[in-house]
């Protein structure tokens, strides 16, 4: 995939000012909010072609008027942004194919983000198909197209100024092979104009559900600000970040900021904190979270597509270290060995799964120390071993300063000790006064 460019065009989900026709039948807000959600699949769909192909270039082209600053920091990634260029869209894909040859580039695929069903493969399989006097062309259901590739500029298919209508796929082919061009056909796939289209899209689960990224911690939550921050900028419309501080109050109590963050206060320990998150949280799916852990930018399509496709399994990220070393290195790698090998992940891999099997599963039951170890258990009980526990195959970064704090030979001991004296049953009490030097609260309030 060396020197391969892949062309996405975008503009920013303002409401009235995308998807007019959509608008006019279910509202502007509604269909911006749905535009958004196509284009975070979009780029997730993006991100997995990046991971088998690291060496491709994505470039993300936004109309003139966008306001670029706002566009980068919603939708970070792998990826470059660029303004479109030209008087009509077709000018302006013939421009961009045009830009991406001239800048090095031996093949180049171009797409939207309209699409409810695009996906990775789609991508690589164009990038495959394409070759001497051979171009790539995926049929759109409506009649238009949603990928085109080639491995070199092209004019004549892009001079018509309509676009939009039920010939543009058969006009497009036709210049295509005027041109000398064979051509390749991707699977064809839907995009999302009108109601008739909008009305599966809201039934998908990856469209129809809604995250809860529940963080519990004891610092002030003005003091996650760059965190909280982060995840604001990639949350989907619909989702919501849950901050659980623990020790301010003794009963839960939930304090709406806005409508994609709250702080909830509650008893210390964090089981219980946990546990309090899920109930007041309103998300379809739970994502824990520790407050020193940072989650990819792709995460809400990763875990939507992992909860999609195994509803019953709690899911997890591998782990890395940010700053890291050598002794950190080997740490993360025998964490991720234990979680493919044993189906074993901790609580600062990020674990996360759909509401209604947490509460199933009883949630965490542990309250100060082991609660992670305790809702893998649950969930392999559950799901008769390890099938219950899915992986997602990219890193979340854990802060490192424990490891530090103790000495990084010290605190691996500790750790595996008291997960094993745990599974031995011994009392949460002396675990915590072992792991944290600390007296737990009285558990029985």
């Amino acid at each position: 995939m060396r020197n391969n460019a892949l062309l996405i065009f975008l503009r920013y989900p303002d409401a009235g000012k995308v998807k007019r026709r959509l608008s006019e039948e279910i509202g502007s807000q509604r269909t911006a909010e749905l535009y958004e959600k196509l284009i975070r699949r979009t780029l997730g769909v993006a991100c997995d072609f990046k991971r088998r192909a690291p060496e491709a270039r994505i470039v993300l082209f936004h109309t003139p008027h966008d306001p670029v600053e706002k566009l980068k920091n919603k939708f970070r990634g792998p990826w470059e942004f660029c303004a479109q260029e030209g008087e009509h869209l077709g000018v302006r894909m013939a421009n961009a194919l045009r830009g991406a040859f001239s800048t090095g580039a031996n093949k180049a695929v171009l797409i939207g983000t309209d699409l409810s069903d695009i996906e990775a493969t789609d991508i690589e399989g164009a990038f495959g198909n394409i070759g001497e006097k051979a171009a790539v062309l995926g049929p759109a259901a409506d009649g238009g197209f949603y990928l085109i590739g080639t491995d070199r500029p092209i004019g004549a298919p892009f001079h018509f100024r309509t676009w939009g209508t039920g010939e543009v796929f058969t006009r497009t082919a036709r210049e295509l092979e005027a041109a000398g061009f064979r051509i390749h056909l991707a699977a064809e796939r839907h995009d999302v104009d009108c109601k008739r289209d909008f009305d599966p899209v809201a039934r998908d689960f990856l469209f129809d559900s809604s995250l809860s990224i529940i963080i519990p911690t004891l610092a002030d939550p003005q003091k996650l600000s760059p965190l909280l921050l982060y995840l604001e900028s990639l949350l989907w419309p619909g989702d919501e970040t849950v901050v659980v501080q623990g020790g301010a109050f003794e009963k839960a109590a939930l304090r709406r900021i806005s409508p994609s963050l709250a702080v909830v206060s509650t008893r210390k320990g964090r089981g219980i904190q946990q546990n309090a998150g899920a109930i007041l949280s309103r998300g379809t799916i739970l994502f824990f979270l520790h407050d020193d852990t940072v989650p990819p930018p792709e995460f809400p399509y990763l875990i939507r597509r992992a909860c999609r496709d195994y509803p019953a399994a709690l899911g997890c990220f591998k782990l890395r270290f940010l700053p890291s070393n050598r002794a950190l290195e080997l740490i993360a790698a025998w964490a991720n060995l234990r979680t493919a090998l044993f189906k074993l992940p901790y609580g600062d891999q990020g674990l996360f799964c759909r509401r209604e099997i947490f509460e199933k599963a009883g949630g965490f039951g542990r309250s100060y120390l082991m609660e992670d170890v305790d809702l893998v258990g649950k969930f392999r009980k559950m799901g008769q071993g390890g099938s219950a526990i899915s992986i997602l195959p990219v890193p979340v970064y854990s802060s490192p300063d424990r490891y530090l704090h103790k000495g990084i030979i010290k605190a691996s001991l500790l750790n595996h000790s008291t997960f094993l004296l745990a599974a031995l049953g011994r009392d949460e009490r002396i675990l915590y006064r072992k792991y944290y030097g600390l007296e737990t609260p009285d558990l029985s309030r």
